[in-house]
């Protein structure tokens, strides 16, 4: 997955929270929920980008100036920088993979999640809003919301399986910087979901040891 999708995305939630910053958005009693979600969304754009850039990018870019010092033919540089390539799409999610593409699709719907956000706090800074249309916006706020919470879930569940079953420990970093701190399940495996003031535990299913 190309990193300027993340980079736009990155840039988009940062001017939309320059917007909030200045004032210029709704100053009503929802401006709290949505500096909330702004920071949910950026969370996740910067931990997935620095994944990519540093856990996947740097690591394979190591590996293979190493395997391009040992290699002693032509056909054995072709070899390395096959496997290079095929590294970073595998880490990258890029493969041909029913699961694989599931994953994929969660996180674009994140990215396209910030772009909405942003859409909305361009509304709404505009100052000439009507009050139904505020009102609308309020509901978008909430249904990114949850639409996000509904992603991470998913990426979590799935990634975490994946660990537990001892493959791909790749994702052991992508999983620790979407849940840094265990801000959205706990170090047990309890997924923890805030919707609105109210907060549910579900508890994920692990392989036996």
């Amino acid at each position: 997955m190309a990193t300027c999708f993340f980079l736009r995305a990155k840039f988009v939630l940062d001017k939309a929270r320059r917007w909030m910053w200045k004032g210029r958005g709704t100053p009503s009693r929802n401006h709290k929920h949505h500096w909330l979600v702004e920071q949910k969304l950026l969370h996740f754009v910067d931990g997935f980008h620095q994944y990519v850039m540093d856990r996947v990018f740097h690591n394979s870019w190591l590996e293979l100036c190493e395997g391009m010092s040992a290699a002693g033919s032509l056909d054995e540089v072709i070899e390395v920088h096959e496997a290079y390539l095929s590294s970073i799409q595998r880490q990258c999610f890029v493969v041909l993979d029913k699961l694989w593409a599931l994953i994929v699709s969660r996180i674009k719907n994140i990215l396209e999640l910030a772009l909405d956000f942003y859409t909305i706090q361009q509304t709404l800074s505009s100052g000439g809003a009507a009050l139904a249309i505020k009102a609308r916006c309020e509901m978008e706020v909430d249904r990114n919301e949850r639409k996000f919470d509904d992603c991470i879930a998913f990426l979590l569940i799935v990634l975490s399986f994946k660990l537990n079953v001892g493959q791909f420990p790749h994702l052991a970093d992508l999983v620790a910087r979407i849940n840094y701190n265990y801000f959205y399940m706990s170090d047990s495996g309890n997924l923890l979901t805030v919707p609105g003031d109210d907060a549910t535990v579900l508890k994920l299913g692990r392989p036996s040891q």
